[in-house]
């Protein structure tokens, strides 16, 4: 993925399994804040990582993705940081590419 460090969005990819496969240096910034090791991380499940998603429309989004080998893209508000992300993701069997950014700033502006 060296292609990809000169992206400011964070990208990941991950397995048929959601286990974290490699990620780019902005994703790994973003999940060092988060208190996460990036190199730990590889090889584990996204919902051993935050099982806070479990139930979430980030599984049920990312399953959609995974089991339909389809394009995905949401907003959700991640209560670990209280930020709000935008990600889309993309198939890559056996798996997932997701491209990920903090859309906080533009949340906070916009009237409620």
């Amino acid at each position: 993925m060296v292609i990809l460090e000169g992206i400011e969005d964070g990208v990941v990819k991950l397995d048929g399994q959601a286990k974290y496969v490699a990620m780019n240096r902005a994703a790994a910034d973003m999940f060092r804040r988060l208190g996460l090791d990036p190199q730990a991380m590889i090889g584990k499940s996204m919902w051993d990582l935050f099982p806070g998603v479990k139930g979430s429309l980030v599984e049920r989004q990312l399953r959609q993705a995974l089991e339909d080998n389809i394009p995905i893209k949401f907003e959700f508000l991640y209560p670990g940081d209280q930020h709000w992300y935008e990600t889309q993701g993309y198939p890559s069997p056996p798996g997932v590419i997701l491209v990920f950014r903090d859309i906080t700033g533009r949340k906070s502006a916009s009237p409620s």
